[in-house]
Formats: structure tokens, sequence, C-alpha cells
């Protein structure tokens, strides 16, 4: 389908009440892949590729806002009209966390309940890099000198670039990508524009997520019932603490035991247990 002239690939399965899933950077809707079939059991799953991601088109101009989380959640809410959904649980981890919210403080009337994974919401984020450059050493790589420099150091290096991002930052803490799982991102990512687009999404985030936090200041904070996941060596109870202090009132904090960054490919059946149990309950 097409959101403004942009095609947005996604993927469909199960049945039951809609649940749509955000991948993170560098992923795609693959990320999910490990978990969508036991979700599917009782629930449509609908995993989408963000903008300029897997399969779906990248903007036309990295206009301020392009990649913003407010205009990504525009793409979402694209899919879920075609499909003709009225009301969705949402879930989205990294970068997917924070375009979730933004849908959920947009699109107030249509979520159920929302699930944030290893994504400090809004301007949380932003204090994130300040206070742990070395945990986010990309972010500076990315931000740093203007002009398209971090693309042209990837370019062709994308397998090296990428690997580094994925074994984290924890010294070997928890689980790991397995080798198929990287060898499918870098093959996705090594596609012309997609390493552009993911870096926009960095590049754009210092505006793009005050303007959430904006919203939700001035409509209130959300009421549905959040759940804020972090990884045991990443953010820990953290995602949860403050989308409580900045987003929503009615939060569950969860710390998934021995997993990083990657909780859905580290910790899958944790995750999967979880995130079933929070959205049927």
């Amino acid at each position: 389908m097409e959101n403004d002239g942009i095609r947005i690939h996604y993927v469909v399965g199960g049945h039951g009440p809609a649940l749509v899933l955000l991948h993170g950077w560098p992923e795609t809707w693959q990320a999910w892949s490990g978990i969508a079939p036991q979700l599917a059991q009782d629930h449509t799953v609908i995993a989408v590729d963000l903008r300029g991601l897997g399969d779906s088109q990248p903007a036309p101009s990295d206009a301020q806002g392009s990649y913003a989380a407010l205009t990504l959640a525009t793409d979402v809410h694209a899919v879920t009209q075609q499909l003709g959904l009225q009301k969705i649980d949402l879930a989205g981890h990294d970068v997917g966390g924070g375009v979730a919210l933004a849908y959920a403080a947009e699109y107030r009337d249509q979520v159920d309940k929302l699930a944030i994974l290893e994504a400090p919401p809004t301007t949380a984020y932003l204090n994130f890099v300040q206070t742990k450059s070395d945990y986010l050493w990309w972010d500076a790589m990315v931000n740093g000198p203007q002009g398209d420099m971090a693309e042209q150091l990837v370019a062709g290096r994308e397998k090296v670039f990428y690997s580094a991002v994925y074994a984290g930052p924890a010294g070997g803490k928890g689980g790991t990508i397995s080798p198929e799982a990287v060898k499918r991102y870098v093959e996705a990512y090594s596609r012309p524009g997609s390493t552009h687009a993911g870096l926009e999404f960095f590049r754009q985030q210092d505006v793009g997520e005050r303007a959430v936090q904006d919203l939700i200041d001035k409509d209130g904070k959300l009421t549905i019932p959040v759940l804020g996941v972090g990884g045991q060596y990443s953010m820990n109870s953290e995602v949860g603490e403050d989308t409580g202090k900045l987003a929503a009132t009615n939060v569950t904090t969860v710390v998934a035991p021995n997993a990083n960054h990657w909780v859905m490919e580290e910790q899958p059946q944790f995750v999967t247990n979880l995130l079933s149990g929070f959205f049927k309950g």
C-alpha cells in the first residue's frame, strides 16, 4: 500500500484482534519472525517495515519530519486504515517503539494497549544519548559531521558496521542474534538507500521526539495500559519508568532477563509469553 506516494510493506497472519508490530534499527519486520507465529494464534498480526527499510520505500527527501516518529506513524495508520481496522494493539522495539508511542499519542481512540520494548520514550532518548554516548557510539557518528560522511564510511562495509551494532556494548552479556539473522539484515541494509534512511531516523529525533512529547503534554498522558520492557543488560527498568514519568499513567515495567538490546531475538519465548499475556489480559 502507499502513504503520500511512499510504498509501505507489511505482512499479515493469524486471526483475532489486530496486533501491529513495529521493528527497530537496524532490523526489518523479520525481527518479529521468531515470536509472531505464536502471537498469531490469537491475534491478527500485522508486521510493518518502516519507511526506507526492508521492503518499504524511502521518503522522497530528507526534509525535516520525513523520518520523524509522527510521520512514520502516518504510514502505520495508512496500513491499519487499508485493512479496515478501527482498534489495534501495538508493540514496537527500538525506533519502532518511538513510532508506536507517537501513533498512540496521535490516534488515541484507536489503540487499546501499547508495548514499548527497548525504546526510551520521547525526550528520554535524547537524555540517554547524552549520558551513555559510549553505548550509542553510532549516534555520535551519524550526527557528527554534516553531509553523508557516515553513509560513505558504511558503503561496501555494511557487514562490518552493522555486525558491530548487533554485537552490542555489554561485553557479551545476554543472548545473541543468530548469524542467519545478521546475514539477512546486512543484505537488507546493503540495498541502495537503506543505510541512509535508517540514519535519518537518528538525525531527526531531536526535533521529532520533542514533537511527540509536545503532543502528549498538550493532550495529557496516555491512559491505556502500557508495557515498558528493557533488557537486563541494556535499558533495564528505564523504559517503563521513563514512560511513566513522561507519557502514560498506567505502565507496567518488566525487565527481560539475560538480554541485551535485541530482546525479541535473544529471549524469544520470554517476550512471546510476556506479550501474549499482556495483550490477552
